[in-house]
């Protein structure tokens, strides 16, 4: 008996979840705690004590916990823990982009697989968990609608919102995209469209429900780089029929950029998190084309590159370098508290990027402001 050698695809799916696992292990264990690690442990905290609550107190003024935020993430971290469920996420991550650009484009996609293996383990630095598992649940539901699994597509999307709706509005994204640039078929239209449709009437019911009191700042200087980087992918693909899919994503994801910056939402600039990705998209782009005209491809690839690897090294450099990531830290503060202070006594604390206050000086102390606090 035989065996059959892996396709091409297959191949290329092992090796970029092999090079996505090996580097996000290495800077989940080994490497400084993400920026908003502390967050997703305080919450994970509150969710295996207190189970599914509607309402936390102790989140600046008070906010719907799960609800409004995600649905999956933490009981799926209370189960496997962080660290695991990121290993996870980060990996079915990257073997789902080597398969949909692999069967869409073929093997001359390899390179844009590889670096989106090397690239998307980064966001452990960011520590976007959520986002992160709901981003390859997304990349899984579009795999399974390339092989014509639609009930498969239409479990995997919910799923997606379910663990982060900004991962769905990506996914509508790819989806809105392609619609424009294919104009398929009504038969192949009605599955995703009802699926996207009744994603987002959901969550708008949810935001009714359960509001919000605040939205999240999206500045003029982080659109300008989303519209350069928008418009050079679709310069660079408007020609090309094999491309026409990557244009429909580059205009889809231009107008969602302007739209997030011009209307004040809870999601705001958030909605660049696609910039993680910048490198291998580019890379896809000027791949599928063929490297023409090389006026647009080389400033394409400047500006992705910039933009995908400045988060990267920002997020590193804050994260290593915060005193506050270490309990030491606080020790002095706290011991102090301890001595000259009632325990219903509230402090306020001066927020840290990587929010470490939530973990260390909350899990004593009721807190006035900030990640974990008492109202």
């Amino acid at each position: 008996m035989t065996l059959r050698r892996p396709t091409p695809i297959v191949r290329e799916a092992l090796l970029a979840a092999f090079a996505a696992a090996s580097l996000a292990a290495l800077l989940l264990w080994a490497g400084p705690p993400g920026n908003d690690l502390a967050a997703h442990v305080y919450q994970r905290a509150l969710f295996l004590k207190h189970g599914f609550v509607l309402w936390n107190n102790f989140w600046y003024a008070g906010r719907y916990s799960f609800v409004t935020y995600s649905l999956l993430y933490y009981p799926l971290s209370a189960l496997l823990g962080i660290k695991v469920l990121a290993l996870a996420s980060i990996s079915a991550a990257a073997v789902a982009f080597a398969i949909v650009i692999g069967r869409e484009w073929g093997p001359a996609t390899r390179w844009s697989s590889r670096t989106f293996a090397v690239l998307w383990a980064g966001t452990v630095l960011s520590a976007a968990f959520p986002f992160a598992l709901g981003f390859a649940l997304g990349l899984l539901a579009l795999s399974s609608l390339q092989a014509g699994r639609r009930f498969a597509f239409a479990a995997l999307a919910v799923l997606a919102l379910a663990a982060s709706p900004l991962a769905f509005l990506f996914l509508a994204l790819v989806l809105v995209g392609v619609a424009i640039a294919r104009r398929p078929t009504r038969d192949g239209l009605i599955v995703p469209g009802a699926v996207i449709l009744a994603g987002v009437a959901l969550q708008l019911v949810l935001k009714r429900l359960f509001p919000g009191s605040g939205h999240f700042p999206f500045h003029a200087g982080q659109l300008v780089p989303a519209v350069l980087f928008c418009t050079l992918g679709a310069l660079m693909t408007r020609a090309h029929q094999r491309a026409r899919p990557l244009l429909g994503l580059f205009i889809a994801y231009l107008v969602a950029c302007v739209v997030f910056f011009a209307v004040p939402l809870d999601l705001g600039s958030n909605v660049e998190r696609l910039r993680y990705a910048a490198i291998p998209l580019a890379l896809l782009a000027v791949t599928v084309v063929g490297w023409r005209p090389v006026a647009i491809a080389l400033p394409l690839l400047a500006v992705a590159a910039v933009w995908n690897v400045q988060p990267l090294i920002a997020n590193y450099r804050h994260a290593a370098e915060d005193p506050a990531a270490k309990p030491q830290y606080w020790q002095p503060a706290i011991s102090s508290l301890d001595n000259y202070s009632t325990p219903s006594y509230r402090v306020q604390v001066v927020d840290r990027r990587t929010r470490s206050s939530t973990t260390r000086a909350s899990a004593r102390r009721r807190i006035a402001r900030g990640f974990a606090h008492s109202a």
